[in-house]
């Protein structure tokens, strides 16, 4: 397969970015609740130490920052740090934990990375590290080829392969979605890319398992816009989705247990 083939072939699913939007706005007061990522925990900062990506004079950014969790703990180890989320919700939070952590070498903009100039916005070639973790804002070969354009040393990129979301998938099948939105072939294809450009990226391995435990109102808002991604439903296949939900309640709880790899490819540009 060419570069042509894999850029034709890999391109932005999210057919309704608003209901992306409200999706990852809702999940923001749960995110709150987690604490900064420390070096002692996060197997991904381990990563980041060994292979020298951190220094005090480096800049990184941070792509689908989410709350910034990773973003304020590498804040801490370089010089300064930019966390981009397309989410206001979660940037707000964001700012806030900073604040408390009285952190000041951090700045977190509300931003869309699908659509973001990186030269109109002063990111080109700007930053000594870019990483993308456990995000959607790199689904398609635009947004993997910006990664590399923002930074002057190294890119990471986190994504949670061969992914098993039994609630997720109930729901999408519910209404006659098939399709998985899984990071497999991202992944493949973010490789032959770096391939194809004479790099020579390398892989990293973690396997995790969450459970979720959500209330129904929160349920609601994350399944039913987590479908309205693929395509518009109808009010009848938003409460057939509503009844399935309330039908696998317990104890006033809608839960879920994921199983999922995830895969850390890193480059040096």
């Amino acid at each position: 397969m060419s570069m042509e083939d894999i850029i034709s072939k890999w391109q932005l699913k999210v057919k309704n970015k608003q209901a992306s939007i409200d999706m990852w706005n809702s999940r923001a007061p749960g995110f709150e609740k987690n604490k900064s990522s420390s070096l002692e925990e996060s197997s991904f900062l381990q990563l980041l130490e060994t292979y020298k990506m951190l220094n005090p004079d480096a800049s990184v950014l941070d792509v689908g920052c989410g709350t910034g969790s990773y973003t304020t703990a590498i804040a801490r180890k370089c010089k300064d740090a930019i966390g981009l989320d397309f989410s206001p919700e979660m940037i707000e939070i964001a700012k806030r934990k900073a604040a408390d952590e009285r952190i000041n070498n951090v700045e977190f903009r509300s931003a869309d990375w699908h659509e973001i100039d990186l030269s109109e916005a002063g990111l080109e070639k700007r930053f000594d590290l870019v990483i993308a973790r456990m995000t959607p804002a790199v689904q398609s070969a635009v947004t993997f080829q910006k990664l590399s354009l923002a930074s002057k040393g190294w890119c990471v990129l986190s994504k949670a392969t061969r992914r098993v979301d039994p609630v997720s998938d109930a729901v999408k099948k519910l209404v006659g979605i098939e399709e998985r939105r899984e990071s497999d072939l991202d992944i493949v294809y973010a490789f032959e890319l770096l391939w194809y450009q004479g790099l020579q990226p390398r892989f990293e391995y973690e396997e995790q398992h969450w459970h979720l435990e959500n209330t129904p109102e929160e349920a609601y808002d994350l399944y039913i816009n987590r479908v309205k991604t693929y395509r518009d439903i109808t009010s009848d296949e938003e409460q057939e989705i509503k009844d399935y939900l309330q039908s696998i309640k317990m104890n006033g709880l809608i839960c879920e247990d994921i199983d999922t790899t995830i895969t850390t490819l890193y480059w040096h540009v």
